[in-house]
């Protein structure tokens, strides 16, 4: 009976270290990082993935060679997610950050790129601010 009960012993607590690892390995979505770019820094924007249930985040604008979208404005936007969680956001961008001051958004290549290297009709774009 004795060596029943070590094994039982040895077993909780081998479940009880799973679980803890487990559940420190993933703590679940944590809340946004952003809820409009201004609180993002100078450098970065406020962005929601292309993914279902995309949580925002701030990420870095686009540098020389970064693929951008054209015309990318910010926006406001409303979430919703399974739980119930609704989240309102300003100023945030989709897919894409704008790029960085200086560069824009090519036509040809949807990629942050110089005005001058671009190659395209910059009548249409505007330069990031």
């Amino acid at each position: 009976m004795c060596i029943y009960r070590k094994m039982f012993s040895a077993m909780v607590v081998a479940l009880i270290v799973v679980m803890w690892t487990d559940r420190q390995a993933y703590a679940g979505p944590s809340l946004p990082e952003c809820k409009a770019s201004s609180g993002c820094g100078p450098d970065a924007c406020c962005l929601v993935g292309f993914e279902r249930y995309s949580f925002p985040r701030c990420a870095p604008r686009g540098n020389v060679g970064d693929w951008c979208r054209i015309q990318n404005s910010p926006r406001e936007m409303t979430l919703g997610y399974p739980n119930g969680l609704v989240l309102e956001l300003q100023e945030a961008y989709h897919g894409f950050c704008p790029c960085r001051a200086g560069l824009l958004c090519s036509r040809k290549t949807s990629q942050c790129s110089l005005p001058e290297l671009s190659g395209d009709d910059n009548s249409l774009q505007s330069i990031s601010d």
